[in-house]
């Protein structure tokens, strides 16, 4: 969403309006911060990503001087998914600050930002699309960091070559390391937040790195890409988000029902292959219980190269 779209959405409550105050209590209005508020009815159908975009938009013009969106806050309006829970605060950059500091609504970062680091998106002033990666990258999960380096190696926001240049002039030891592996871990070949998501849970848990967007056909021609391949024990693992099902954009035109079966007919191709030998499916709730997604892909075969595991969103 951009900045003027968030903007237009904003209703600025006048001093101690008791009819605002009414519509809120009633639930036609969501407070998105102090002395603003969207329409519930416009704000209900926004996705993650959108709704922390107007609200870093609505804290913005209450600050008193110029600052630079950054981490979560530049991620979302820069339209990189969101993992797990939305940023409490807004974030954003003041290189000048003698520290870090975080209120109830806002958190300022004290951290060098070179010219290089930042542009603006419409009026408002961001960091550009590497250096969002890195501090996200310092500062949320290890699922968090490689979603959004994912999406920006996919999209071409950013480079790896350019993600590593604002490592640098980043400037920060602590934290080196998780950056360092990030970027290491990274790919433009994760298609979606979720398949990112399951990568970071399969190496926590200890499994073997798969092939991804391996190309699977038979004598009726190209069958599909499947999104996770073990080709030593012929295992694939097929990343089901619902997005497909869900909306209308990821149909092509087709009923959730239609998907259905289309899906299952592609299925039936894959299982045909003789160097198939399993297919499972992962879905969004198991990336949140590690021990039974273990228990899943252990059932089809699938060997832990060591036991134990980080938990999904560990620092």
């Amino acid at each position: 969403m951009l900045p003027s779209r968030a903007a237009g959405l904003l209703i600025q409550s006048r001093h101690d309006d008791p009819a605002e105050r009414r519509a809120h209590a009633r639930g036609e209005l969501v407070r998105v911060a102090p002395g603003r508020y969207v329409r519930s009815s416009q704000w209900a159908p926004l996705t993650p990503e959108d709704r922390l975009v107007v609200r870093t938009i609505a804290t913005l013009d209450r600050l008193a001087r110029p600052v630079v969106v950054s981490h979560l806050c530049a991620a979302a309006l820069w339209g990189l998914p969101l993992v797990g829970a939305s940023s409490p605060t807004i974030s954003v950059t003041e290189p000048g600050r003698g520290r870090t500091h975080t209120g109830a609504h806002v958190t300022k970062h004290r951290a060098p930002l070179a010219d290089g680091d930042r542009t603006t998106i419409e009026d408002v002033v961001v960091t550009t699309p590497a250096r969002t990666a890195v501090d996200v990258a310092l500062s949320a999960s290890r699922s968090q960091a490689v979603a959004v380096l994912d999406h920006c190696l996919r999209t071409r926001l950013c480079t790896l070559g350019e993600f590593r240049a604002a490592a640098d002039r980043r400037d920060r030891r602590r934290g080196a390391s998780r950056v360092a592996w990030v970027g290491s871990f990274s790919t433009p070949l994760a298609e979606s937040a979720g398949e990112s998501v399951l990568r970071v849970a399969l190496d926590g848990l200890g499994f073997p790195p798969p092939r991804l967007q391996v190309p699977f056909r038979d004598e009726a021609g190209l069958i599909g890409y499947g999104d996770f391949w073990w080709d030593k024990i012929g295992l694939l693992d097929e990343f089901d988000g619902l997005r497909k099902y869900r909306a209308a954009e990821w149909r092509g035109g087709l009923s959730a029902e239609e998907v259905v079966v289309r899906e299952k007919l592609r299925e039936d191709r894959l299982r045909a292959l003789p160097e198939v030998r399993g297919v499972v499916r992962t879905v969004w709730a198991e990336l949140y219980r590690p021990a039974q997604l273990a228990a899943a892909l252990g059932r089809a075969g699938l060997r832990r190269e060591r036991t134990g595991f980080r938990t999904l969103h560990q620092d």
